[in-house]
């Protein structure tokens, strides 16, 4: 059996041992060293499973090409399933940490690769830990509103966007289960400090919708501040989690204009993130906050934060 380079047994990331987390549905923890080796941050995959083995199983999300051989495919065997069993795997939504293991998994197992549609066309593939993954398509370009039978259970697909164009969940009726990929970042993550946001009305909007279905368990990919793990379960938790959603994009240019005033209206983008996420409770800046923050520049121009002729890498007060 391959070992992943970045297990960590204390946390059980990167083991290939899945936990149940509720009946038929199993988190697989996975690193996201060594580019972003930060240990209280991880990606979780999830399996679903039919207890009684007379469907075959689906995974959400793929992880990374070296996923496949040291979380994936040792999950599946732990749990009594062959190498061909697995159905598909379904992608949240297009970022390299949930589609790069996708080739690899096809090629692996014989299944499919389905995703949601506005984010089908962006399996672009890309480099990860010196390994070139190719662009690839997907079996199955899914569509809001339709209903899916995976693993004895039917799951609803619900539009997700704002994190992504396409981002997708998928939510169980019966059960009030929400699995809902990067698509509700509460307050960030310890790897960003800040919400990575395509479009924060369709956030906004995403937040209501999932208010709206009263889910009584989330299942997000990563472990979002101020929340720990990737369950979070029961209304007052949920409650809590969705307002922690719309407090973090609701305040945002208000923190960064913050940021920059006590840098005295100048500051170059490390020095500006590396504010922002002492603000935010942080001992210095967290990995992607740099990068977020040149993303978001556009954004906050046009919002009247910073001055709109300042080259990349700098900042000012208008």
């Amino acid at each position: 059996m391959t070992t992943n380079p970045y297990r960590d047994e204390p946390r059980n990331v990167g083991t290939g041992r899945p936990t149940e987390v509720l009946p038929g549905i199993y988190e697989l923890r996975e690193s996201l060293a060594p580019g972003l080796n930060v240990p209280d941050c991880w990606l979780s995959l999830y399996l679903l499973v039919d207890p009684t083995h007379g469907a075959p199983p689906v995974l959400i999300d793929s992880g990374w090409p070296r996923s496949v051989p040291t979380v994936v495919l040792p999950a599946l065997a732990s749990l009594g399933y062959s190498v061909d069993a697995l159905m598909a795997v379904i992608n949240t939504h297009n970022h390299g940490d949930h589609t790069f293991g996708n080739v690899a998994l096809r090629d692996a197992t014989g299944c499919e690769v389905w995703i949601g549609e506005a984010d089908a066309d962006g399996l672009k593939g890309g480099e990860f830990d010196g390994e070139m993954v190719p662009p690839h398509t997907a079996d199955r370009r899914l569509l809001p509103g339709e209903e899916l039978d995976l693993a004895g259970q039917v799951w609803e697909v619900v539009s997700l966007a704002g994190h992504s164009p396409g981002s997708i969940g998928l939510y169980n009726r019966d059960r009030q289960v929400l699995i809902c990929g990067d698509a509700l970042q509460a307050q960030a993550t310890a790897v960003q400090g800040i919400a990575i946001l395509h479009d924060r009305d369709r956030y906004r909007e995403t937040v209501a919708r999932v208010s709206a279905l009263q889910p009584a368990h989330l299942l997000p990919a990563h472990p979002y501040n101020p929340f720990t793990t990737c369950h979070i379960a029961g209304a007052p938790d949920i409650a809590y989690y969705l307002g922690a959603c719309l407090e973090h994009v609701n305040t945002y240019e208000m923190e960064v204009a913050e940021a920059l005033h006590a840098l005295e209206g100048e500051a170059t983008t490390e020095t500006l993130a590396e504010r922002l996420c002492q603000d935010r409770g942080y001992d210095h800046a967290c990995p992607l906050a740099p990068r977020i923050l040149e993303l978001d520049r556009l954004f906050l121009e046009r919002a009247g934060v910073i001055r709109s002729d300042d080259p990349a890498g700098t900042w000012h007060m208008p």
